[in-house]
């Protein structure tokens, strides 16, 4: 567009749906722009008009980001004279602010509230009971259906009349008196973001912005809602009355994002939705060449995608197969398999595979067409070639077992070489021993003996959890842990008797950041300096601060002086606003903290996570959990409806079916447990289609072959195995059309 068609870099605006995707678009823009401007310039035959223009060409005006940060980006530039720039929270501040509605005015504790959440979940078999409903796992159904309110552009007034349950109107006003708070501090979340930038592309506000865009590329278009579907057809309106155009790229078979809103059908009706809205009549390509995989794994990837019947009807009408193009000579390696009977033996030997792979000269395999020997190049490979890709990367169950993330962490530590993991996501961040230490040392140093604490009616786990903390923090000082001037405790009780060691007696500053102690006291804790893991705790509590910043009256600051009035409140709020969101597990570590994957580390991610990312080598935990066929987990491997017609587990689908009906989209056409299948045939398409060279499938014999027990042998039912949804077990007992290692 811009060297061969001569469109102006500010003409163009190119969205997608992650910061870190948008990132590597911009990159490799200017990268790739710049490399071209420099060789155009050796070239003398251009004339001086185009020579003046290569000279004076920005490439950076190249409007690109995610729609968020766009519309951020856009609502700053073009603010009215004397408006302030828009202040946007992240999603855990919102899910924070969230847990504060629900303890305001007793809400947790309402009955109807916990009820209709419980239902929601799809929880009647006692495994989310109204009795063990968590304030984070409330907050985050209650934002999620804020989100919906937004994205399905829901008519709330219709569905608070509908009445049809009492804890409708509590999770109404509660949202509300969230919107009303944001509205009182000027913030904004993602969601209302996104609403205040359509307004005002409609209300004639961005009309000076909407005049110089031509054309509108977006990328992952499958993940799209409502609301953006809105914007991005305001914004093509624009771009088609300017004489350019709109071009979306997408695939529906890894649409993954239902529950952050994303609605596959607008992607799938795109033809239809853009002439009904627009009367633009869209070209149809079809991307079916892959250049990433083997033709074994493509094949594999063919198949698995075609196996149910009932999903064909959800996919793009006439989809062509997948088409292996990968050029370079490969070894074209046969599917994988490892089952054993315990998680224990699949850890162990798991870990020896891969040891193998990367240290120990490669590992044999043979099948009809011949032998091939596994291995990591030894020159310019490493363990960030391999990736473990589960449902969930927790290390630990909700009863605290030690699950296939954490078992291998440990066997491949214990191996010569020894092999580190990158799995900052594997346990909650409440619980990580480097948070324990820090966030005790930040509670023993700004509220000792509990002053402070004692007087909030703090939630009974987080008082728990609070001590927790002040107890390995006061362990880890009795260690004496380097550097000893001053020394940890030295430092820690010039805090707490108010006075700055290093400094002029007469030189105490009457406030002090919270983040300026952090970094103080990251300075005995080693592994948040050099462990990128710890790294990535320490970016998770930093942005907790200053994220509360905003939200706070003291900008994430302690008055240091205690005869002084405001000490009290400084400290009383930041208990409130950092430290209980995140002893109630309201703080993850989410995609936007993991900027880059170590090269020199095995990573551990979920499949989402690792959704637009390609490795070597790619080893899916299909089963590692399925001991047995037990309700307790089907909604990860086959979905069922509960006793009263709920999805069980799955909130997103059933929040779909709950307020679909007041969006303008209606209610779904495909029933409820259907479209919970085809989600889940979606996530392993997407975690078999993240592998170049070799794929292994994981688990446990009982999903193999099924178990026995007295009343002889049972089968397990899993989609990520061949079955289908009628309960036809496609490829198999025993797992015929993979090679067993």
């Amino acid at each position: 567009m811009i060297f061969v068609d001569d469109i102006e870099p500010s003409n163009i605006l190119v969205t997608t749906f992650t910061r870190k995707a948008a990132a590597e678009l911009r990159s490799r823009i200017l990268g790739w722009g710049d490399q071209l401007i420099r060789k155009f310039r050796e070239d003398f035959s251009y004339d001086n008009h185009i020579r003046n223009q290569l000279e004076n060409l920005d490439l950076s005006r190249v409007i690109i980001g995610t729609i968020d940060s766009i519309a951020e980006e856009i609502l700053g530039d073009y603010r009215a004279p004397g408006d302030k720039l828009p202040a946007v929270i992240e999603s855990f501040v919102s899910k924070g602010l969230m847990v504060r509605q629900l303890f305001n005015h007793g809400r947790f504790r309402n009955r109807d509230l916990r009820d209709y959440l419980v239902q929601l979940n799809g929880s009647s078999f006692g495994l989310v009971s109204r009795s063990n409903l968590k304030p984070d796992k409330a907050a985050e159904m209650l934002c999620e259906i804020k989100d919906r309110f937004f994205h399905d552009q829901v008519d709330v007034s219709q569905f608070r009349n509908s009445l049809s349950h009492s804890g409708i109107p509590v999770v109404c006003d509660t949202i509300q008196d969230y919107l009303n708070e944001l509205n009182s501090r000027g913030l904004f979340d993602f969601a209302l973001l996104e609403q205040e930038f359509l307004n005002r592309l409609r209300d004639g506000a961005l009309n000076r912005f909407l005049q110089q865009l031509r054309f509108i590329l977006i990328d992952e278009y499958q993940d799209t809602n409502l609301l953006q579907e809105q914007i991005y057809f305001e914004m093509a309106r624009a771009a088609l009355e300017n004489g350019g155009s709109i071009t979306v790229v997408g695939d529906d078979d890894q649409s993954l994002y239902r529950f952050r809103g994303a609605t596959v059908d607008l992607f799938q009706e795109f033809r239809n939705r853009i002439s009904d809205n627009l009367r633009a009549n869209p070209q149809t390509i079809n991307l079916s060449r892959n250049y990433r995989s083997t033709s074994n794994i493509v094949d594999f990837c063919n198949n698995f995608i075609t196996l149910d019947q009932h999903y064909q009807n959800a996919r793009v009408q006439n989809k062509p197969h997948i088409i292996p193009a990968r050029s370079q000579p490969y070894d074209n390696y046969p599917i994988l398999g490892m089952f054993r009977d315990t998680v224990e033996e699949l850890a162990h030997d798991l870990a020896r595979f891969i040891h193998s792979v990367i240290y120990g000269g490669g590992v044999q395999i043979q099948d009809s067409h011949g032998q091939y020997n596994i291995q990591i190049d030894p020159n310019r490979g490493g363990p960030g070639d391999i990736a473990v890709l589960c449902s969930s990367p927790r290390e630990f169950d909700s009863r605290g077992r030690q699950r296939l993330p954490r078992l291998l962490r440990d066997e491949l530590s214990q191996l010569s070489p020894p092999i580190q993991v990158f799995n900052p996501r594997g346990q909650n961040l409440e619980l990580t021993p480097e948070v324990q230490q820090l966030c005790g040392l930040i509670l023993e140093c700004i509220d000792p003996n509990e002053n402070v604490q004692n007087m909030l009616n703090l939630p009974r786990n987080v008082v728990s959890i609070f001590n927790e903390w002040r107890d390995v923090a006061r362990s880890y000082i009795d260690t004496n842990p380097p550097p000893h001037n001053p020394t940890l405790r030295e430092f820690v009780d010039a805090w707490q008797n108010r006075r700055i060691l290093l400094r002029r007696e007469d030189r105490v500053d009457p406030e002090v950041p919270l983040i300026s102690l952090v970094y103080k006291l990251v300075t005995w804790i080693p592994r948040m300096q050099d462990d990128i893991e710890g790294l990535v705790y320490l970016e998770a509590i930093t942005r907790t601060i200053n994220q509360a910043g905003l939200i706070g009256n003291f900008g994430g600051q302690i008055i240091f002086d205690p005869s002084d009035s405001r000490s009290e409140s400084s400290i009383r709020e930041a208990l409130w606003n950092i430290f209980v969101p995140i002893a109630t597990g309201t703080i993850e570590i989410n995609e936007d903290l993991l900027e880059t994957i170590p090269s020199n580390r095995l990573n551990i991610m979920s499949i989402h996570q690792a959704k637009g990312l390609e490795f070597p080598l790619v080893i899916v935990d299909v089963g590692s959990d399925f001991r047995e066929n037990h309700y307790a987990h089907a909604f990860k491997r086959f979905p069922r409806l509960n006793r009263v017609g709920r999805v069980d587990r799955i909130s997103s689908v059933n929040m779909e079916e709950e307020l679909r009906p007041y969006s303008p989209l209606g209610t779904p056409q495909r029933h409820a447990i259907d479209r919970a299948f085809d989600d889940l045939i979606r996530q392993y398409f997407v975690a078999f289609s993240r592998a170049r060279d070799v794929l292994m499938l994981v688990g446990l014999n009982s999903v193999r072959n099924g178990y026995f027990k007295k009343i002889g042998r049972k089968e397990i039912p899993n989609i990520a195995t061949g079955w289908d949804r009628n309960g036809n077990w496609r490829w198999g007992r025993g797992l015929p059309n993979i090679i067993h290692i």
